[in-house]
């Protein structure tokens, strides 16, 4: 290196450090604070981590530049980077059922309303076995291929809420339905089904929160995180929440559901970080978890998996639980 290019470097070099390192510092306190009210600090929140990735390399460079408070600060983020993915990680795995329980296999999928792949996912979705499916953006188009596959008449119990746009919703069952329909959270349609099983009946919602992606959205989408706080099953029926919540555990609106009472099924016997969007193939990995399965009271967690799901761009999941008597 010359020593033009040499004094150029010793004048840039520290700049772009610092740059970077306000911009990690700043990334690091919107997801700390977590503001609710802005679409785009909402959205730097659920990819935070993946954001703060360069604070590691960058704290060894500037360690090695013997720029020790850009070093110190650069590795601070990155403990706080990790303390948040593991926060988010699934470790526990697959748990045993509790003796005595009554199994019960839930899939929840956005499923696109413009998927062009139907007949496809619909035989993933039978293949599942699972005893209830939950599918989001259901559109007429959509509901009418899908009467047209066995999955259809492989689940005769149905709760239909098929509409144009992103706001229709239909639940499956080959268990009995004892009742179920579509009904508002905070101006938005959502779905239910109370489900008759040998463990006593379990109510199950069908979520799917709208994007916090403008101000209008995003006042919705908290009201319908509170809303979905405070939701409670009937008196002794077992509660399961399922679907696109679009938010991850890393939005304090999303935490406050869980602290009501719900328990995040992925958290108790999930693995790894378990990204559900997007999921387009190719080069690209999902990034945020938006899907959820959420359960209360007399529901355990035996395992919680990701698949692709054709032709959408979420991952579905496969949630095992494991029902307790409720006589």
């Amino acid at each position: 290196m010359t020593t033009g290019r040499r004094i150029r470097w010793r004048r840039v070099g520290p700049v772009a450090g610092w740059s970077l390192t306000a911009a990690l510092a700043l990334v690091t306190v919107n997801r700390a604070v977590r503001p609710e009210h802005v679409p785009l600090l909402i959205g730097l929140q659920g990819v935070a981590v993946f954001l703060l990735a360069p604070a590691l390399p960058l704290a060894g460079l500037a360690l090695w530049r013997r720029r020790r408070v850009m070093a110190a600060v650069a590795a601070a983020i990155t403990v706080v980077q990790l303390g948040w993915i593991g926060a988010a990680t699934g470790w526990h795995g697959p748990q045993p059922a509790p003796g005595g329980s009554v199994p019960l296999r839930v899939v929840t999928a956005n499923v696109l309303m413009d998927n062009p792949a139907i007949p496809e996912l619909a035989d993933e979705l039978l293949a599942s076995g699972a005893d209830v499916i939950l599918l989001q953006e259901i559109t007429p188009e959509i509901a009418a291929t899908l009467a047209t596959t066995p999955l259809w008449t492989a689940y005769p119990g149905r709760v239909d809420n098929a509409l144009p746009g992103f706001h229709g919703s239909l639940i499956l069952s080959r268990l009995p339905i004892t009742g179920g329909r579509a009904f508002d959270v905070a101006g938005r349609p959502m779905t239910r089904a109370d489900l008759q099983t040998a463990a006593g009946p379990v109510r199950v919602v069908d979520v799917h929160a709208v994007a916090p992606v403008n101000r209008e959205n995003t006042a919705v989408w908290l009201a319908q995180m509170e809303a979905l706080a405070t939701m409670s099953a009937p008196a002794g029926s077992a509660l399961v929440m399922a679907g696109d919540f679009n938010a991850t555990v890393d939005h304090a609106p999303f935490q406050r559901v869980l602290a009501a009472g719900k328990r995040d099924a992925f958290l108790e016997a999930g693995s790894g970080y378990g990204a559900t969007w997007p999921s387009w193939g190719g080069p690209t990995v999902p990034v945020m978890r938006l899907d959820h399965v959420l359960v209360g009271d007399g529901v355990a967690v035996v395992s919680v998996d990701e698949a692709v799901s054709a032709g959408s761009d979420h991952r579905r999941l496969v949630a095992e639980l494991a029902l307790t008597s409720r006589s």
